[in-house]
């Protein structure tokens, strides 16, 4: 039973217990998109297949996220979080094992349909539906730190990758990952057991437990969705073709996963810097500082092609990328029913993995056609200046909110006067 006694910074141990988890969760969501990125060229050279066409695999595994994520909110709403994050690593061991044994196109696009159903499952949803319960007083901090555990760990897969590549190969690299993934659905079912999980279905609240309760007639709602479905096109294509970017511009496979180790490293500051600045200032000033920062930093992508150069943007990126997804769930709670938060953070996530699908059949496709990854970085960069928009609008949408309730709350005091 873990302990209910308050601990560090006024919040129960057991809250603590359950960031804890949840780091590790958040970390297997992303872990294998990193491994996949250093193992994509000797796949590729073993298959004879085009980088378009071992997109069309990963553009399979986001479709079973998209069509699996809002269920998998909504079941943590209702169920809470142990079982969903448990069934979403067991089902990713078991999608890496049949993935490390394919031998052809159609064997590992099925087999992508397994994984991306249990990344659906596994991760920030049900991760950050559960911190966000369990903390009271140190939210913003918390959610900052899940994410940026997420970043410290996995800052590590893409020099673990690297390092099991030439000795196992990447069927061998795959099969340490499916042990890696297993161990964590025993570790959720053991360490969330008796109370640390909670949810939101008492019975004389089930009634809330439905998608179609959602503030979809909010216009905050869209305009978050648009401005977060343009952010993880950028973060996530930059993020899945960076290591072939660097190899391709004649650095070393070890080089380019330094490069790639260090803009992740860095999030691991980055995300909970940004989560306090949310306490301290405001959830939107801190997403316009993440978007404008983004906006500078892709510039450096189209621009510079020396090592150092590279290495200061691996810093300055790494800083504002890990703010995206540390604040998403933050400005969901600020501006919504924090008890539809599971259901929320899933309808988010099929944005975001939508834009994730076309950004990086973009990105691919722009590479085969022009054998450089330079115009696509360039549409980035215009992209995320076109962002800023969506977020400043949700920011004075929030300001506008916020004086209409004061303002109901005088003509009340008045009436009553």
């Amino acid at each position: 039973m873990p302990r209910r006694e308050i601990g560090l910074l006024g919040e129960p141990w057991v809250a603590w217990l359950a960031l804890a988890i949840g780091v590790l969760a958040v970390t297997a969501h992303s872990a294998l998109s990193l491994a996949v990125s250093v193992l994509m060229k000797p796949m590729l050279a073993e298959f004879g297949w085009q980088r378009t066409e071992f997109a069309y695999t990963m553009t399979a595994r986001m479709l079973a996220m998209i069509a699996v994520v809002p269920f998998a909110g909504q079941l943590t709403d209702r169920l809470g979080a142990r079982r969903v994050l448990a069934v979403g690593a067991a089902l990713m061991a078991v999608g890496i094992v049949a993935m490390s044994r394919t031998r052809s196109w159609g064997t590992l696009l099925c087999v992508s349909v397994i994984v991306g159903a249990g990344q659906a499952c596994v991760g920030s949803v049900a991760a950050s539906a559960l911190v966000l319960r369990l903390f009271h007083r140190r939210r913003g901090v918390a959610i900052g730190i899940l994410n940026g555990g997420d970043n410290l760990l996995n800052s590590g897969i893409p020099l673990l990758a690297a390092a099991l590549l030439p000795v196992w190969g990447w069927r061998g690299t795959l099969g340490v990952l499916a042990v890696l993934y297993l161990a964590l659905a025993g570790l959720v079912l053991w360490a969330l057991a008796g109370g640390s999980d909670v949810r939101t279905s008492a019975r004389d609240d089930a009634g809330t437990v439905r998608l179609r309760d959602l503030p979809w007639g909010d216009a905050r709602l869209w305009t978050l969705l648009l401005g977060y479905a343009a952010l993880y096109a950028y973060i996530t294509s930059i993020q899945l073709h960076f290591h072939a970017f660097q190899t391709d511009l004649g650095r070393a496979a070890g080089a380019a996963s330094q490069l790639l180790s260090v803009q992740i490293l860095v999030g691991a500051v980055g995300a909970p810097l940004f989560g306090w600045l949310a306490e301290r200032v405001s959830v939107h000033a801190a997403l316009v500082t993440v978007v404008a920062g983004l906006a500078a930093t892709s510039v450096l992508t189209w621009t510079v092609s020396s090592y150092a150069a590279f290495a200061t943007w691996a810093v300055l990126h790494g800083l504002v990328n890990s703010g995206v997804v540390a604040l998403l769930a933050l400005v969901l709670h600020d501006i919504f029913d924090p008890r539809q938060i599971g259901r929320l953070m899933g309808v988010s996530s099929v944005a975001c993995m939508t834009a994730t699908i076309l950004g990086n059949q973009f990105t691919a496709a722009v590479f085969d056609r022009f054998g450089s990854y330079r115009p696509a970085w360039q549409t980035y960069t215009v992209l995320m200046v076109c962002a800023l928009v969506p977020v400043m609008r949700l920011r004075r949408g929030a300001q506008l909110q916020a004086a209409r309730v004061r303002a109901v709350g005088r003509h009340g005091d008045a009436s009553e006067a």
